[in-house]
């Protein structure tokens, strides 16, 4: 693609919203490792609800979260820049999955680390490294072959290929794949780490 039908902002805008998700999500997902820390967590799971229930409410906020962010910056790109998204319908879609498949990272994270700091660390870490395999900082069709496919391990691939094609005309059959491949991850995500927090909180 050429230099002068190339549109930088068009790919900025999308590429930055999901690389400020990704610390989003992270963030979240220290929130429950904090909350692990002052004592919070450990008196709500002497409650009636189920660690199960506690888990889907606290990935219910990141998500939200989430989706409230991206629709945020989008709007604003789109006021301000008259950044063209596409068909609304599949960018709210997309939005959902996106921040679905995300929660699910943040959730991981929270599963598995020990401490908030070093939660913080890995999804810092964690974010840049997905944003500069997917293509968050450089475009995707400049990267190599290889990384370009690995890169799908992460929601910032499935999201900015998605949106990609939104402002090129596609439609929402065209961003299915995109659809279903966020909607697993995040599922898949969230399975794990659900029973990682179910072995944790016997």
């Amino acid at each position: 693609q050429s230099s002068t039908s190339f549109d930088w902002l068009a790919y900025t805008a999308p590429s930055m919203a999901i690389v400020s998700l990704m610390f989003t999500v992270a963030a979240g997902g220290r929130s429950i490792l904090a909350e692990r820390q002052w004592g919070t967590l450990p008196r709500l799971l002497v409650t009636p609800s189920t660690p199960l229930q506690v888990l889907a409410g606290k990935a219910l906020g990141i998500f939200l979260t989430g989706t409230a962010q991206l629709t945020i910056l989008i709007t604003a790109s789109w006021l301000l820049f008259r950044i063209q998204w596409g068909d609304w319908t599949a960018v709210a879609i997309l939005v959902a999955s996106l921040a679905a498949a995300a929660t699910g990272w943040g959730l991981l994270l929270a599963a598995f680390a020990r401490s908030v700091g070093e939660a913080g660390a890995a999804g810092n870490a964690l974010a840049l490294i997905f944003a500069a395999a997917a293509g968050n900082f450089i475009p995707r069709m400049n990267l190599p072959e290889w990384l370009q496919t690995a890169s799908f391990i992460s929601p910032n691939a499935w999201g900015l290929e998605g949106f990609t094609l939104l402002s090129q005309g596609g439609k929402l059959l065209d961003i299915l794949p995109f659809i279903f491949g966020l909607l697993l991850m995040g599922a898949a995500l969230m399975l794990i780490a659900t029973y990682v927090f179910r072995r944790q909180y016997r």
